[in-house]
Order: structure tokens, then sequence, then C-alpha cells
């Protein structure tokens, strides 16, 4: 009898075995499936996170577009809404029913903005924009001349002050008498200021030096103006190498050396002391500055420019003289109003 239980605890521990290794493979292929089941469940999770990431940067991108369109959108219209302001300020326009003496309003508007002058924090601003540009108009002939760190500084500080005072003295205009009698003593006034400075400059440099400024004030204008023309050919796929900008500044060095200019140099390239010429005084100056242009045009392929780019420069040429015509005519009717 003994031998029936021992059978049957046999087939019992088989059977239990047996079930263990079934038990076994079911729950390893269980575990197999969730694991498989948990790849793709973070799989899809890591698409969908990439999905929302897109969607993200898609709406960031169109939030900026959207600011830009309005930007511009606000740009144009204060564009248009100038271009009016100044078509109603121009000589020989009537004012627009209901408008009052526009001329007078913008000169109310300008004069409030010549007594910022007497703010010490404001003219201590200007003078430091006036020696920032400088400093970077004039980085180049420092260094050819072999100035110092500290005379390079005082020359800047000498040459900022007085381009300050002269800008200073012109705010006259705005807050005072403006008629020709008043433009013609505001220039006696500027050409002393001029006169004086350039004299304090020169005791820092000696005379070599201070004569090789003045040729180089001479011509700082347009040297700024070639670095605007050549962005503007880069744009237009007709860029100047380093050569031909070099061989174009000499020309136009010594093409503008033939008509020297006794004006203090205008950086901002706006028609400067242009706007305190009488008419006659302007329009010989323009002719001047036409003749000057068509000489530096004549002779652009010797500083090896290509057709295109000696087209280019005419059109940029072009441009300039309207601007500059364009500026002395607004400037005079908003300072000098008839």
């Amino acid at each position: 009898m003994s031998k029936v239980p021992l059978f049957f605890l046999a087939a019992a521990a088989a059977g239990g075995a047996a079930f263990s290794f079934v038990q076994w493979n079911a729950r390893s292929a269980a575990d197999a499936a969730a694991a498989e089941r948990e790849r793709r469940i973070a799989a899809l999770e890591q698409s969908a996170r990439a999905a929302l990431d897109a969607a993200k940067k898609s709406q960031d991108a169109l939030a900026i577009e959207k600011e830009n369109v309005a930007r511009l959108t606000k740009e144009r219209d204060e564009a248009l809404a100038k271009s009016k302001q100044i078509a109603a300020f121009a000589p020989g326009t009537p004012a627009a029913a209901g408008d009052a003496k526009p001329q007078a309003d913008f000169r109310s508007m300008l004069g409030g903005f010549a007594k910022a002058f007497d703010d010490p924090e404001q003219r201590k601003a200007m003078k430091g924009m006036q020696e920032q540009m400088i400093g970077g108009a004039y980085a180049k002939l420092f260094k050819d001349l072999g100035l110092s760190e500290a005379d390079s500084k005082l020359v800047t500080e000498l040459l900022g002050e007085r381009n300050f005072l002269a800008m200073d003295k012109g705010r006259k205009l705005l807050t005072g008498k403006a008629d020709d009698a008043a433009v013609a003593e505001l220039r006696k006034e500027i050409e002393t200021t001029k006169n004086d400075y350039n004299a304090k400059v020169k005791a820092v440099l000696g005379e070599e030096k201070s004569s090789k400024l003045n040729a180089y004030e001479q011509t700082v204008g347009d040297r700024r103006s070639l670095d605007f023309m050549a962005r503007d050919f880069d744009r237009k796929g007709y860029a100047l190498d380093d050569s031909q900008k070099e061989r174009l500044t000499t020309i136009m060095t010594a093409e503008r050396m033939k008509n020297p200019s006794t004006e203090i140099p205008d950086l901002g390239g706006g028609p400067g002391m242009a706007m305190l010429m009488s008419d006659s005084e302007a329009k010989v100056k323009q002719q001047q500055e036409e003749a000057y242009q068509q000489r530096v045009l004549a002779r652009a392929t010797e500083a090896g420019l290509t057709p295109d780019q000696v087209n280019a420069l005419a059109e940029s040429q072009k441009r300039q003289n309207e601007r500059r015509v364009f500026g002395r005519t607004m400037g005079r009717a908003f300072l000098l109003p008839r």
C-alpha cells in the first residue's frame, strides 16, 4: 500500500513540475508581450512628444510671422503717414482743408527738440554719439597716422566737440529768428567754431599729420558713401572686392581734391551745411558734385569695375543726388518757412 501513495506523489510531483514549466513559459511569454507593448508605448509616446514639439514650433513660428506682419504693417502705415506729412510741408504744396499752418506746427515741434540741448544729460549723450561716429569713420586714418591711443582719443573728442557745437548753434534757427540774415550770421559762427577746433587739433597732431587729417575730411563722406554702395552692390550680385574698393577710393580722393570743401563733413549722409547755403550757392555746389561724380564714373574702369558695376555706381550716384536735393529742400522748408 505504500507504493500507491508514492506513485501518486511522484505523479503529482511530475504534474506540478510540468505545470510550473508551462506556467513559467506562459509568464515569460506574457513578460515578453508586456515588454514589447512597453517598447511600442515608449515609441508612440516619443512620436507623440515629437509631434507636439513640432506643432508648438509651428505655432511659435506662426506667432512670429504674425508679429512680423503686424510690425511691418505698422511701419508701412507710419511711413505713409510721414510721407503725407512731409508732402504737406513741401514748398508750394497747399495745406489740406483743416490744416492750420503745418510748417509752423512742425517748427514748433522741432523747437521742442532743440530745447533738449539745454539738458546736460542730453548734451552728453549727443556728444557721445558724435564721438562714436568719428571713432568709426576716422579709425583707419588714426592708424595710418600712427597716433597713440591717447592722441586718438583726444582728437576724437575735439572733433566730436566741434561737430556738436556746430549742431548746437544750428538750433538757433529753430528757436529764434529764421531768415537769410540769421542764416548768414549762423554760418559765420559755425566757421569760427570750426577754425578754433581745427587749430586745437593741429596743436595735437602737428603740421604734417594735421594736413593729412584735413585732406581725409574732404573725402570722409565719400568713403562712407562707398561703404554703403559696396553693400548695395553686394545685394545686387555685383560685389566689389577689396582691390576694386581701394582703387576706387583713390580715384574718388583725387577727383574730390580738385574742388576741396571748407565745410564740416556730414557723417550722417544728410544735406549738412548745404541747408544753410543760398539757392544760388547750392546750385553751384550741386553742379560741382555732379561734375565730380561724372569724373569718378569715367575713371571707374581704372579701378577694375565691370560694366555692371559701373552701371550700379551710376545708379547709386543718381540716388545720392536725389536724396541730397530732397534733404536740402525739406530742410530749408522746415527751417526757413516763407
